[in-house]
């Protein structure tokens, strides 16, 4: 008890020097006033300085030779075309599952559902036994495959993304429909300007 007394009256002296206002003298004669308040003068002045030369403003023109050649298509075929004889089990390719259970009436949903406010995916939909499989989309890198999956997962949660082989002859087919499908939209497009 004396103890917490002593340690009781030794805090509170301390916390009274501690919270003790400083005292401050002022001495006006020993002030000075500085009235000039331009320090360019204190400022170190560099050396000899050069003056650098602007470049010269040179215009490009931009002709035909300096646009890339050669036929991307071609290229890809290519390329395809020596996988396809390696026999390396496929191309890998991202989709998204977005269902997977055993209810076909539900699976339909989803289908229609996709279609309808997702038009631009291809929507597949399977039975493995025993269960039915709505997979979405085909992408060949998993940055575009994620971006497309969190638009899909805003409506179904329970969506995932899952990676799969591909055989390079349906890859290739479906380069070839795709190129088709734009170029009948080209058309389309020029026949309905042309009007």
């Amino acid at each position: 008890m004396k103890l917490l007394l002593r340690f009781l009256i030794v805090s509170l002296f301390l916390g009274a020097v501690a919270c003790k206002p400083s005292q401050t003298t002022s001495s006006s004669s020993s002030s000075t006033v500085i009235t000039n308040t331009d320090f360019a003068s204190y400022m170190p002045v560099p050396e000899h300085v050069e003056e650098v030369s602007k470049p010269q403003d040179i215009e490009e023109t931009v002709t035909s030779n300096t646009l890339p050649t050669g036929d991307v298509n071609e290229e890809v075929n290519t390329i395809l075309g020596d996988l396809a004889s390696r026999d390396l089990g496929g191309i890998p390719i991202y989709r998204i599952m977005v269902y997977s259970g055993s209810n076909r009436a539900r699976a339909e949903d989803v289908v229609y559902n996709l279609k309808e406010r997702f038009g631009n995916y291809e929507v597949e939909l399977t039975f493995e036994q025993p269960n039915y499989k709505v997979k979405a989309g085909y992408y060949y890198d998993r940055l575009t495959a994620h971006a497309e999956h969190t638009k899909i997962k805003r409506k179904y949660r329970t969506s995932f993304l899952i990676k799969e082989k591909m055989n390079v002859d349906d890859v290739q087919a479906r380069i070839s429909k795709a190129e088709e499908r734009k170029n009948a939209s080209e058309l389309e497009d020029n026949e309905e300007n042309e009007d």
